[in-house]
């Protein structure tokens, strides 16, 4: 798979961005987080297109929680401005890394805010049963 992308990524195919963040994609697939995290950081600062940043910072994330760097991952997915459709994917992931670092109540809420744009009529309950969840943990 490797020297397949290599060979798709060839110079003059696409960006130096766009290889960097391909490569990190299949480095990501074949389970290698820790060789992909430096490679959607370097397609990142090379300059991305809006969508592909938006995919990249969400798998950049993703990568550095299952490498066991929990902060990074927030910091990755909440100072950032993700486009509207990936906005439930960000609040996914949040929803994981605070689970990861022990904070149940504020993962449920985000997977509930995640969940959002599915819940149709029930979007009021759930908003205000996430709500009451958050108010239960600090009385």
């Amino acid at each position: 798979m490797r020297i397949q992308i290599d060979q798709l990524l060839s110079p003059g195919a696409c960006s130096d961005a766009r290889a960097s963040f391909e490569r990190a994609s299949v480095e990501d697939f074949l389970g290698n987080e820790s060789a992909a995290v430096p490679l959607y950081e370097a397609s990142l600062s090379q300059g991305l297109d809006v969508d592909r940043e938006n995919q990249a910072r969400i798998q950049l994330a993703s990568s550095l929680r299952n490498v066991g760097r929990q902060d990074d991952a927030l910091g990755v997915l909440l100072e950032f401005e993700f486009s509207t459709e990936y906005l439930p994917a960000r609040d996914a992931f949040v929803a994981l890394a605070l689970w990861d670092k022990g904070d149940g109540v504020q993962a449920l809420r985000n997977a509930l805010h995640a969940a959002d744009p599915g819940l149709g009529r029930y979007r009021r309950a759930i908003g205000a049963y996430a709500s009451e969840l958050f108010d239960h943990r600090h009385p």
